[in-house]
């Protein structure tokens, strides 16, 4: 554009644009040298093929900064680099091949293009200086005086942008130009050259990477949007982090994410797998970091042994200091006098960690109301809950776990990507998806699929859980061999004879399940009316005033009632014995009540009072020498059970039916009684079983053992039995024993616990123990574990087994040897004894069939890994494949991580060296399981302020088929098909446009079934990273 004289480029249009100026120049100039503040890959490749028409071009780069120290001047080119960087990525997002970019990088290599910083002082310029072609020059006479070269000076940076878009202001300058020239000689000499990294830049840009270059960068993204980034806090102040192995710094990081975004995450790693120690990393961060306040909710008999312990050896000032930490035993929170302390933390508490949280599975219960109230006063909180079995019996022990920190708000998980709008609805369908696979409705059944477990999105989102397979390998691959972990031999089933121990008892039990009333219906074992009065037998009131979830209750509390008796004739005669006298006096009791209805009903009653006299006298005074409890009896069963109905109405009950049933009831017990009067210890086949084991089987000699049973009467009959047989060193613990439990847990495990064999007086061998220590306790010490019954909960049995299968502690296991050397040989293994009828299982399995209408099937449950661990196709066979079952498989997520932490052993220096990789690569292969086109890309995500991410979203996979256009996104289908070794060949034949079309495949798919879901922002675009054909 042409004013007079004055000649202005301004890119008002095509003709008046820097790029056509520079174009035109390009064919009659020798030499171009550019000042400019910015240089961008696009603004060379706008010049399309004409710049490769000059012999030389110089690029000299301006800065804004003043300082000049050295570390500046250096921070000043990083920063040019890094601008021209950012320029290559987004050259090739509408540019995927950057065709242009070979023929720059060769200009370069042979010197033809050259670049330069210009650091001395700030510098802004702008201007291109040509220098004519000697030829074109020479055909003007010298009488026209023409200059060496033009210029073009005014405000256009060397960029695409700058070249052909911006409305700019430039001028050109034909006079003086030689005093132009010589300005940027002089500027030119004071610049740092930085060709060659420019030229790094683009070559790695260019680069042809294999297929494992893009294998290891996938992996890596995707990981690195499953971690946070560790603070310097972690690294150089906690002292709990430096400890944790990498697994579990892993799970602290993520729970930190989950609570933050859910206000509730689950540490479910399996027994024995170090779960206190990431706990520990809770604590120190919120309480010491943080400032926050903090709460930490234990079972009693962990709290000494377990957590204050540990917390003295680490960090000590937060219980002596001014920090704002508090610490409970579950069974505090209903305390009456600690309800001050209670509605304090209500208020105040901001993180509530709760350790073997299980146990606030139960929502009817006391406990959990108040744990549930106390999460809803006062401030908001985070809650954390570290437990290896969240499911017990049912999926809705997790849906009830949940609804702690969601205070029972249905529709908490609204929100996408999850967009569960009823969480009982979810977990609704989860039982009915486990009903279509085995026929058998989860809350009538023990057989928990882990599948559809490892499958659902809310779980995926909420749990942290890690298998005892993956934890070994994963602590193989970062420390070696000096990784210790039992080596579990297979369990021995101890064999023994119920008929032998029980004579005509077991005659008379079994006969009781085909009883038979009045009216010839099958009543099993007992019928139990004063349990279940509102059944169409005995209630003649009016039905609309009855409470359908008080008789669904009663029917199974009957139930419930009927399979702890068969659960206790199991395990000892004493355990039987209890339960059959306690429910004989409730029986009893109801007979004295009414048997005065009518003339008719107390003879009855006297006569069998008077027959029974005996038996009654007896068991009065069995249960004034044994007082229980309910919980005594049966911990695991609610209050309710034992609660029954008082007070009974004439009108509206059949009182002469509820009497003549009770007395049948009372007839079968009294045969039960009469028969366990006559009993005698030494007829007891399973006690003389586990004598003879403790005798004469070599591998538990002078070992430390621990016997487990479910029972307390059981427990201190064993430990009576074992006294009176010459046994010493032994400990009986139940729910009722009083004492210093710590120290008792000392003498029997001193090393694991602090101290060791010479530290403590009275030192126990042989330890008796009731469920109260299956959990969260280090037995370690110990390497022999008796089971005295099959536990038919097996979430039970996994946490009786952890106690001793557990990772282990080099220096502790050293200074253990050192003083017992006679350990040394088979120090490493795990002996585990099961106590089963053999002969007479299948009856029992029967029994238990009738007793629930429904079959036993222990299965691998959340938590709990392994196929069947007993059935009655099965029977006591895979039992003693039990090793590998509680092991667990890698789940198909595992095995991608444990090959990412491999990838990052094989290649130590890649977190440093992917910094220097462009943000996009791609690649391809010979497909080894499927063709097609693999996509790994950044997803925004809003963050927990409401704001959306910037370079730290989430990153998803993906395989689009070109032939069907059918996306899959199944993770370990996806790493099958693309994971691949350092030498694998590089396959490639897609180009622009076959490769265009397939990323709009891909890109309307993301756009369709995320951001569409997530409600995500216009200009939130889901980014490439990397991609790979195979083909």
């Amino acid at each position: 554009m042409a004013h007079d004289t004055l000649y202005m480029v301004d890119n008002s249009s095509e003709k008046a644009s820097v790029k056509n100026y520079l174009s035109e120049w390009c064919s009659i100039s020798k030499q171009m040298d550019i000042a400019t503040g910015y240089f961008e890959i696009g603004g060379l490749l706008t010049l399309g093929e004409d710049w490769q028409k000059l012999d030389k071009m110089r690029i000299i780069l301006g800065n804004e900064v003043t300082k000049r120290t050295k570390d500046v001047i250096e921070e000043v080119a990083q920063t040019m680099i890094e601008r021209f960087r950012n320029s290559m990525e987004r050259e090739q997002e509408k540019n995927e091949f950057l065709i242009g970019v070979p023929a720059i990088i060769k200009a370069m290599k042979s010197g033809k293009i050259k670049c330069r910083v210009y650091d001395s002082n700030k510098f802004h310029a702008k201007a291109y200086i040509t220098y004519f072609r000697d030829e074109y020059r020479d055909q003007f006479i010298s009488a026209m005086n023409v200059p060496s070269g033009y210029a073009l000076v005014g405000s256009s940076n060397f960029t695409k942008a700058g070249l052909t878009q911006n409305i700019e202001l430039n001028v050109q300058v034909k006079d003086e130009v030689e005093q132009l020239q010589k300005w940027f000689d002089e500027h030119w000499q004071n610049g740092t050259d930085i060709t060659e990294a420019v030229l790094k830049v683009m070559e790695m840009h260019c680069r042809e990477f294999s297929p494992y270059d893009v294998y290891l960068r996938s992996m890596y993204e995707y990981f690195k949007s499953h971690e946070e980034t560790v603070s310097e806090w972690e690294e150089n102040e906690s002292v709990v982090y430096k400890g944790l192995s990498q697994y579990q710094k892993d799970g602290y990081n993520s729970l930190i994410q989950i609570a933050e975004h859910y206000s509730g995450a689950f540490l479910c790693d399996g027994v024995g797998l170090g779960k206190t120690y990431v706990g520990m990393m809770l604590i120190e961060r919120f309480v010491k970091k943080e400032r926050k306040n903090v709460v930490l909710i234990v079972p009693a008999s962990a709290r000494v042994s377990v957590w204050e312990v540990t917390i003295k050896r680490l960090i000590p000032e937060i219980l002596e200091g001014f920090y704002p930490f508090k610490i409970i035993n579950h069974t505090d929170l209903l305390l009456d006098k600690n309800q001050n302390l209670m509605n304090q933390i209500a208020q105040q508490a901001e993180i509530i960690i709760i350790d073997e949280a299980h146990h606030f599975r139960n929502r009817s219960s006391n406990r959990y109301r108040k744990l549930l109230d106390m999460m809803q006063a006062g401030c908001k909180k985070q809650m954390f809950m570290l437990t290896a079995t969240p499911i017990n019996n049912s999926f809705l022990d997790l849906q009830h776990l949940i609804e702690l920190f969601t205070h029972r708000q249905e529709d908490y998980f609204s929100a996408a990507p999850l967009g569960i709008h009823s969480l009982a609805g979810h977990f609704k369908k989860m039982e009915k998806q486990l009903d279509q696979i085995s026929g058998t409705a989860i809350s009538d059944s023990l057989d928990i699929s882990g599948d559809i477990i490892r499958a659902d999105k809310l779980v995926t989102e909420l749990v942290v859980q890690r298998s005892r397979a993956y934890v070994k390998r994963s602590l193989l691959t970062e420390q070696g061999n000096n990784v210790l972990f039992s080596e579990r031999k297979p369990p021995t089933v101890a064999n023994y004879s119920l008929e032998k121990s029980y004579g005509r008892l077991i005659k008379d039990f079994k006969e009781s399940f085909d009883r038979k009333d009045k009216n010839g219906k099958t009543i099993t074992i007992l019928s139990l009316a004063i349990y279940s009065p509102y059944s169409d037998d005995y209630f003649i009131g009016d039905k609309s005033k009855m409470d359908e979830m008080v008789t669904g209750r009663q029917q199974q509390v009957v139930n419930l009632i009927r399979i702890l008796l068969l659960k206790r004739f199991e395990s000892s005669i004493e355990a039987f014995k209890e339960t059959c006298i306690k429910i004989y006096i409730r029986l009893n009791k109801f007979l004295n009540d009414y048997k005065d209805i009518d003339a008719s009903s107390k003879r009855l009653v006297d006569r069998l009072q008077t027959k029974q006299e005996g038996i009654l006298r007896y068991a009065e005074e069995y249960a004034a020498l044994n007082q229980t409890s309910i919980e005594d009896i049966e911990d695991s069963l609610p209050d309710y059970v034992w609660n029954t109905q008082e007070v009974f109405d004439v009108n509206d009950f059949n009182i002469n039916a509820l009497l003549v049933d009770t007395m049948m009831d009372m007839d079968t017990l009294s045969k039960f009684i009469e028969d366990m009067m006559e009993f005698k210890p030494e007829n007891d086949d399973k006690i003389r079983e586990l004598k003879h084991i403790l005798h004469e089987d070599t591998r538990i000699q002078n070992k430390k053992v621990i016997i487990f049973t479910e029972y307390k009467a059981t427990a201190q009959y064993i430990y009576r039995e074992l006294q009176n047989a010459g046994f010493t060193d032994l400990y009986e613990i139940d729910g009722q024993t009083s004492g210093d439990r710590h120290e008792m847990i000392q003498r029997f495990a001193p090393y694991y616990n602090g101290c060791s064999s010479a530290e403590v007086t009275d030192e126990i061998r042989i330890l008796i123990a009731t469920d109260v220590l299956a959990e969260g306790l280090n037995l370690q010490d110990a390497s022999c574990l008796i089971n005295y019954e099959l536990h038919w909960n097996p979430v039970r049995l996994m946490q009786r087994i952890g106690r001793i299968d557990r990772r282990r502690d080099a220096d502790t296991e050293a200074h253990l040897l050192a003083d017992h050397p006679e350990l040394k040989a088979d120090r490493d293994y795990a002996y585990y004894w099961n106590f089963l009828p053999p002969k007479e299982l299948e009856d029992l399995l029967s029994l238990y069939k009738t007793v629930s209408k429904k079959t036993l099937r222990i299965s691998k449950t959340f938590g709990i890994e392994g196929e069947k661990l007993l059935t009655p196709d099965d029977e006591y066979e895979a039992l003693k494949e039990f090793n590998s079952h509680y092991e667990g498989s890698t789940s198909a997520e595992e095995e991608i991580t444990l090959a990412y932490q491999q990838l990052l052993a094989d290649n130590p220096d890649y977190l440093e060296q992917v910094k220097e990789l462009p943000r996009k690569m791609y690649s391809g292969k010979m497909a080894s399981t499927r063709k097609g086109y693999f996509f790994c890309y950044e997803l925004p995500t809003k963050r927990a302020d409401g704001s959306w991410s910037d370079g730290d979203g989430i990153y998803r996979w993906y395989v689009v088929d070109p032939e069907t256009n059918q996306v899959t996104e199944d993770l370990h289908e996806i790493w099958t098909a693309v994971k691949c070794e350092r030498d694998e060949n590089r396959a490639f034949n897609a180009n622009e446009e076959q490769f265009s079309e397939v990323r709009k495949v891909i890109e309307n798919y993301i756009k369709k079934n995320y951001l569409k879901a997530i409600q995500a922002p216009m200009g939130k675009k889901a980014k490439l990273v990397t991609w790979l054909q195979m083909i």
